[in-house]
Parts: structure tokens; C-alpha cells; sequence
């Protein structure tokens, strides 16, 4: 038998690109296994997403299934959901087993969690390029600004030896200290390196202005994508909170569901207890009322025993229905009397009369006394 064909997307699962070493794919594995692990992770879901991210590790880290599943992999790319979509619809309960849900939501953590690590990779990168275009520049500024320090030093120094020279007091020591004038040549060479560094300093803060503008350039684009750094981490940050909510909010409807099962469970084996106790209790009760009825009915039967054996004759006259006596006509003077003839009492003298409901006789007449 044939096996089922792949439909799930190994790389994406995993948090890493088709082009991608083992090395990553190992090292992408061994976080996610930690995180996914059923000891770390007692969601209902987490054994099936552990399962599922061992067989794409396996599928992915052995050169021949690799290159057997890259030859699907398109037309499992093709099948798959579109990623730009900024907002994945909620599976209803039932549409959805919880290991799906559980599974799906795990990768998109961990896809936005590869998307934060790329982008800080990258601004990272420019960060450094963006650093050292701006320490560069800065330092350029400053030996500019200092070469047209020191040429405004050259230049104030001949304006003052200039100056020195036209003052008065030059001019009232003249005819007595003699110096040699300056001929043609060396006042045209003097002239003209006062040109070159006017024009020397003139081009260096020409510099100075296009390099301090190039600074100010590096250090908005710094800024600029620090903000759209800061701003994407935000956005993937709020998704995962999201995603994170959402999880743990199915898992609390999950533990609320087999908390309310096992309440449940617990009350109808409390009902069983109290209704098996109410039943042994009126069991009890029945066979206590049992014995009662029983206990009267030996007493009634122990006080007709009495009334019947008043009767000389041994009781074998019908009783009658009001008194449960059993007498002979000739008895029951002796009965009512209190003697009997030949001076004997009866046993009426020696114990008080008892009357006691008897039980139903059938078509039996009053006595006529």
C-alpha cells in the first residue's frame, strides 16, 4: 500500500526557507521541539504538533526524502493558503479538531518569530553600514574644519605681519633699522600662496557643507529605518499577542470543559451515593417498620390468647366482633361477674381488660346475651 501523500508545508512548519542548511534546519528544530514538547506544553494539541514536527524534521534532515519532497513541494506551496493575508479567519469549533488549531497557531508564532529575527538581522547589517558611513563622515568634517583652522591661522598671521608692517611706529623706526624689502618675485610668490590657501580653504568648506548634508542624510536614514524596524516589531508583536490570546483562551474553554466534565462526573457519584443511601435508609426503615408490625401483631395475638383462655370451653364459640371474646352464653356471666362457679376468679380480676382491634371475620352475627 501506497502512503498517504504529504500535504503539509515541511518549511514552513519548521520556521525555515527551501534553500536553507541543515545546520538551521537543526538548530530551528531543537527550539521548536522545546517549545512544543507535551511535558512543556500541556495543551490538548501538543502531542500532535510535536508529532507532526518530528516527521518534517525527519523528512528534511536526510538528503534523499528531502530532494523527493522539494519535487512536491511546489505543488504544495500551490495548494497551501496565501500568506499575505493579514488576518487568518477563526476556525469554529467544529470545523477544526484542537490539533490543527494548535499546530496552526504554533507556526505562525513561529513564523512571525523568524520574520522579528530577519529583520533584525538585516538592521543590524545597516545599522553597522549606517554607523560607520557616519563615524567616517564625522571625522572627515573634522579634519576639514581643522585644515581651514590652521589656514585662517596662516592667513591671520601674514594679516598682522602686513599690518605690523604699515604701522606708524614701523614707519617712525624705518630710517633707523633698515630692512630688506621684498623683491618682485617674492611678493608674486607671497600673493600667490595667499590665493591658493584662500582658494584651498574656500574648496574645503565647500566639503564641509556637502559632507555635513551627507551626515544629516545617513543620520535620518538611521532613524527612518530604526522606526520602520521598531514599527514592523510592534505590528508582528501585537499578532502574537493575538495569537497568544486566542490560544489561551481555547485552552481555558478547554480546562473549563473538563473541569465542568468532572464536576459533573463527581455530582452524578454523589447522587449515586445519596441515592443508594436513601435507598438503604428506607430499606432499613421498612424493615424496622416490618419488624414493628410484627412485634404488634405477637402482641395482639398474645392478648387474644388471654381473652380466649377466660372461656371454659377452650374458645371454640365464634368470637364476638365488638369485645374479641370468646364465650359461651354460660360463661359470660361469670366473665362479666368476676367469679366463676365454685369460687375460682378469673383472670379478668387479676389483669385489666384490653380491647385490641381483631382481625375481620366474615358474615359473623352479634351474640344475643
Amino acid at each position: 500500500m501506497a502512503p498517504p501523500p504529504v500535504t503539509e508545508d515541511y518549511y514552513e512548519i519548521l520556521g525555515v526557507k527551501q534553500i536553507d542548511e541543515l545546520e538551521l534546519i537543526a538548530k530551528s528544530y531543537k527550539r521548536l521541539a522545546l517549545r512544543l514538547h507535551p511535558d512543556r506544553n500541556p495543551t490538548a494539541g501538543a502531542t500532535a504538533a510535536f508529532q507532526l514536527l518530528g516527521r518534517a524534521y525527519q523528512t528534511l534532515k536526510d538528503q534523499s526524502t528531502r530532494r523527493a519532497y522539494d519535487l512536491i513541494y511546489p505543488s504544495i506551496q500551490r495548494s497551501a493558503p496565501c500568506p499575505g493575508t493579514t488576518q487568518t479567519p477563526r476556525p469554529s469549533p467544529t470545523s477544526a479538531p484542537p490539533q490543527s488549531e494548535a499546530l496552526s497557531e504554533a507556526t505562525q508564532i513561529a513564523a512571525l518569530y523568524r520574520s522579528k529575527q530577519e529583520r533584525a538581522a538585516r538592521w543590524q547589517t545597516k545599522k553597522t553600514a549606517c554607523d560607520s558611513a557616519i563615524f567616517e563622515l564625522r571625522r572627515s568634517i573634522r579634519q576639514l574644519e581643522q585644515k581651514i583652522k590652521d589656514l585662517e591661522s596662516i592667513a591671520a598671521a601674514e594679516a598682522a605681519v602686513e599690518a605690523q608692517k604699515n604701522s606708524w611706529g614701523t614707519w617712525i623706526v624705518s630710517p633707523l633699522y633698515k630692512k630688506v624689502k621684498d623683491t618682485e618675485d617674492e611678493k608674486a610668490r607671497k600673493d600667490r600662496e595667499r590665493q591658493e590657501r584662500k582658494i584651498e580653504r574656500d574648496l574645503k568648506e565647500r566639503l564641509v557643507i556637502a559632507k555635513k548634508m551627507d551626515l544629516k542624510v545617513e543620520e535620518i536614514l538611521l532613524r527612518t529605518s530604526k522606526e520602520d524596524v521598531s514599527a514592523a516589531d510592534r505590528s508582528e508583536d501585537y499578532k502574537i499577542r493575538v495569537i497568544e490570546a486566542r490560544r489561551t483562551a481555547r485552552e481555558t474553554r478547554e480546562r473549563e470543559a473538563k473541569e465542568k466534565a468532572e464536576r459533573e462526573r463527581l455530582a452524578k457519584i454523589l447522587r449515586q451515593a445519596q441515592e443508594q443511601r436513601a435507598e438503604r435508609e428506607r430499606a432499613e426503615y421498612e424493615r424496622a417498620m416490618k419488624m414493628w408490625k410484627e412485634e404488634q401483631e405477637r402482641a395482639r395475638a398474645a392478648t387474644r390468647h388471654v381473652y380466649t383462655s377466660s372461656c371454659a370451653h377452650k374458645g371454640w364459640w365464634p368470637k364476638c366482633p365488638g369485645c374479641a371474646i370468646k364465650a359461651c352464653p354460660k360463661c359470660q356471666y361469670e366473665i362479666r361477674h368476676g367469679t366463676r362457679r365454685g369460687g375460682a376468679r378469673t383472670v379478668q380480676e387479676d389483669s385489666p381488660r384490653m380491647r385490641s382491634p381483631s382481625p375481620v371475620y366474615d358474615n359473623y352475627d352479634y351474640y344475643e346475651y
